[in-house]
């Protein structure tokens, strides 16, 4: 059988990617458990109350409710994003037949997504090599790998609309006088990102309102078709008032408030504007301690030092040429400019958040720059058209030594393996069953998990990830109060479940005899329901 030479890309290609789904699941490749922060969590419980119970849902459930009852500020008690990414993790776990496994390779699949938009961008309009090496480097952006392990999902995936939508306008431009196919698929990408995460739809419409001033002054005339126009706007509304209870959500998020003022309260104040920040890119890492680590806000470790000068050669090759694929990529690099600056106009929430989408235009402008060097220094045919290659086996050669070593450092088989932070197998495996044998209105009060504060901070999340992952409101038993009345009212007909294994394995001899003394007096008449290696669940009757 003979292989075309598109054949043989897509081979090529289809090997990268595969290679990218192998090197992101690393994390839940021999530990089949949920991880990440409490970003994680969130979107895990909701998907997995959809599997679990076969449908969708509107009102929160008592354990997600908990916590995520004020995100939906147009109508608290709700669900807060539309149900569309958490479905389709849904839909993952229940033909998958693994609640964990299917979130999370479902997650990694939409999470990696990019790799394939930015590949058929960068192909479209430069080639196959440009197209590999910027999926192969953006494989390794730790930028993207934080907030993919933290739990940043839907964000994640929602970048991968960027390029994909300024392709299409761009298409639009270029048949602007025939059907508006393009335009109104530029629509229908537009308000899919507003469903799956509303900052990132403001990251794509900057971007188009930059491309389409890019491409005016290209054209040297404002291309505009009142009736495409109408179309698109009929159809982003339609889709837009299919979920009206999250997509409203925007407006008290914006500042508008008239609608549930009376409820929700006032927009928080802002920040005012910060002129100074206009001639950098980053942010002061010290006005997000206890966020993000500082790593995240140095060009050299998100990025590597090494792809600095052919960032800056991309960007000038790019000015000399100005053909399409230029124009569409400065338009891009522009308007993450302009979203990375919006607190210079007092716009700051969340805006440290936008950094993530640095590497997608930083990493196809430093493949053009490394390929636009036999063009700068003016090589002659055909040694010029032949230096390419060598080239680009260096830039694989850094990318594998410097890009993915520190990548590595992020994602791993270790990564978030740690019984303070995340559910041990047996916790995991209690979890499972009070969520198919205890009403979803009872609690479940935790004993054994360490709630000083040394350890606060990092058993929070434990607590958090037992809560995911049995359905089930769950607290620390001695963060409640502890006078009669209290206990009674919060553990009648509830559950406690006593888990040793930290305890144990620390030396707290302390917090054991503890646990002990209650299973030995308060618990010895209660009905002992799960007991598996280092943990017990007792049903409390009275």
């Amino acid at each position: 059988m003979k292989i075309d030479k598109k054949q043989a890309e897509l081979l090529a290609f289809l090997a990268l990617y595969l290679f990218a789904l192998f090197y992101w699941s690393l994390p839940y490749q021999e530990r089949n458990l949920p991880y990440g922060e409490y970003d994680a969590m969130s979107h895990f419980q909701v998907a997995d109350f959809i599997s679990q119970n076969d449908a969708s849902f509107v009102r929160l459930p008592p354990y997600i409710d908990l916590r995520y009852w004020h995100d939906n500020k147009f109508r608290p008690h709700t669900l807060w994003y539309p149900p569309t990414f958490h479905s389709s993790l849904a839909a993952m776990q229940t033909l998958g037949g693994d609640r964990v496994l299917g979130v999370f390779l479902m997650n990694t699949i939409l999470n990696t997504f990019i790799l394939i938009t930015l590949f058929l961008f960068m192909r479209n309009f430069f080639g196959f090599l440009p197209g590999m090496l910027s999926s192969l480097l953006l494989i390794f952006s730790p930028r993207d790998i934080m907030p993919y392990l933290w739990g940043q999902w839907p964000e994640r995936f929602g970048y991968a609309f960027v390029p994909l939508i300024i392709y299409c306008y761009y298409k639009y431009n270029m048949s602007f006088d025939e059907k508006p196919l393009y335009i109104c698929l530029t629509s229908i990408l537009l308000i899919m990102n507003l469903l799956v995460h509303p900052m990132v739809f403001f990251h794509s419409l900057i971007a188009l309102a930059v491309t389409f001033i890019f491409l005016s002054i290209k054209d040297k005339k404002i291309k505009v078709n009142f009736k495409h126009v109408g179309v698109c706007a009929v159809i982003f509304i339609a889709i837009f008032f299919m979920f009206p209870l999250q997509t409203l959500n925007m407006l008290p998020r914006l500042g508008i408030n008239a609608l549930r003022s009376s409820e929700i309260g006032e927009a928080a104040p802002s920040a005012g504007a910060d002129f100074s920040r206009i001639f950098r890119w980053s942010f002061n890492p010290e006005q997000f301690q206890g966020s993000v680590p500082a790593s995240y806000f140095s060009f050299s470790e998100m990025h590597g030092l090494w792809t600095l000068p052919l960032l800056l050669l991309g960007v000038l090759a790019a000015l000399l040429r100005r053909k399409d694929g230029d124009l569409l990529l400065l338009a891009w690099l522009v308007s993450l400019y302009i979203v990375l600056h919006r607190d210079a106009f007092g716009m700051q929430n969340l805006i440290h958040r936008s950094l993530s989408a640095s590497a997608h235009i930083f990493v196809p402008l430093a493949v053009l720059g490394m390929l636009a060097i036999p063009e700068l220094i003016k090589l002659k045919n055909p040694i010029k058209g032949w230096a390419k290659y060598p080239l680009a086996a260096v830039f694989v050669y850094m990318a594998l030594s410097v890009n993915m070593a520190q990548a590595s450092q992020l994602i791993n088989k270790d990564t978030y393996n740690n019984p303070l932070t995340t559910l041990t197998q047996d916790q995991f495996d209690a979890a499972e069953w009070i969520m198919r044998n205890a009403p979803l209105d009872s609690n479940v009060s935790m004993l054994g998990v360490p709630h000083t504060p040394e350890f606060l901070s990092a058993t929070a999340k434990n607590i958090r990830w037992f809560a995911a992952a049995s359905q089930h409101v769950t607290r620390f038993y001695y963060l409640y109060p502890q006078d009669e009345d209290s206990i009674r009212s919060h553990m009648e007909k509830d559950y406690i479940m006593l888990d040793y294994y930290i305890p144990l394995g620390l030396n707290m001899q302390e917090l054991v005899s503890s646990m002990q003394e209650i299973e030995e007096k308060r618990l010895s008449n209660q009905t002992l329901v799960f007991n598996k290696n280092t943990i017990r669940v007792y049903k409390l009757e009275s």
